[in-house]
């Protein structure tokens, strides 16, 4: 009996032990914003995408701007991923694969730089207007 008790214990133990990996598909990957704040959104369901743009106190005064003026020493980055269903709740998305990372840096000259830092963009636009479109974002109201 003591011994059918102890074979027990150690199939239970072993079984127990069980490392479950996520598949690639279904990781996630967090982007970490360093000293940014979030700034805003977006949401672009035809190519399953989700945005979040990042910036610093400067980034956000110049989107809260009418015109959205940039303001030198401003630092912007926008993180696109792929979203996918979430498991978890039925109806809800999450990011799934980061697909991009691009930064404005605004100089004291007027002069805006713009890196794409990671990835790859789904369509091959031109720097300018991928600035004038980061710009277009409007700042989360937070009560």
């Amino acid at each position: 009996m003591n011994r059918m008790l102890l074979l027990l214990m150690t199939a239970a133990f072993f079984t127990a032990c069980k490392n479950e990996q996520p598949s690639n598909d279904q990781a996630r990957i967090v982007f970490e914003p360093g000293d940014l704040s979030f700034i805003a959104s977006s949401l672009n369901p035809k190519q399953e995408t989700m945005s979040a743009l990042y910036g610093n106190d400067s980034a956000l005064r110049s989107l809260s701007k009418d015109g959205h003026q940039v303001i030198a020493g401003a630092v912007m980055k926008l993180v696109t991923w792929r979203y996918h269903d979430n498991p978890q709740y039925f109806g809800s998305k999450i990011n799934g694969e980061l697909l991009s990372v691009e930064t404005i840096q605004a100089g004291s000259n007027d002069s805006i730089a713009y890196q794409l830092d990671l990835g790859t963009l789904q369509h091959q636009t031109p720097q300018a207007e991928r600035i004038a479109y980061i710009m277009t974002y409007k700042p989360v109201q937070i009560p």
